[in-house]
């Protein structure tokens, strides 16, 4: 009797994709999604916009975030003038997040971690076109 791993295995020929942290657009929910850890997550929403993404196992304090969200971000880039026609840099997204919102967790949490995150996985930009295939890697 074939079993769903079975079939699920040969269908990879024993090969499964490996992770890369990457960051895609969520035409549905107008969201961008920031991840860099493939895990079981936890979602932590600290204000209107942004979500924090959590590892629900983590095993060392560094490890704990492993991502975040950016709810309705066409609307927040178009109501911050960053243009949605190009790929969207999350660094002048996420400077645009702080100048928006003065609270301290925001603020912490984009300086400590999101910023660096962008930067040390080289998460660089985002297109927010509309039902992509496969997330966008640049």
């Amino acid at each position: 009797m074939t079993t769903l791993n079975d079939l699920v295995r040969n269908s990879f020929e024993g090969k499964l994709p490996r992770f890369r942290p990457c960051a895609y657009y969520d035409d549905r929910l107008d969201c961008i999604r920031v991840v860099a850890r493939d895990c079981s997550v936890l979602e932590t929403r600290i204000n209107p916009v942004l979500t924090v993404l959590e590892d629900n196992y983590y095993d060392a304090p560094n490890k704990r975030y492993i991502g975040f969200t950016v709810k309705g971000a066409r609307h927040f880039c178009n109501e911050h003038g960053i243009s949605t026609s190009t790929p969207v840099d999350l660094s002048k997204l996420l400077d645009a997040i702080l100048r928006t919102f003065p609270e301290p967790s925001v603020q912490i949490f984009v300086n400590l971690f999101a910023q660096p995150l962008v930067k040390k996985e080289k998460i660089g930009k985002v297109a927010l076109t509309p039902d992509p295939v496969e997330p966008v890697l640049t």
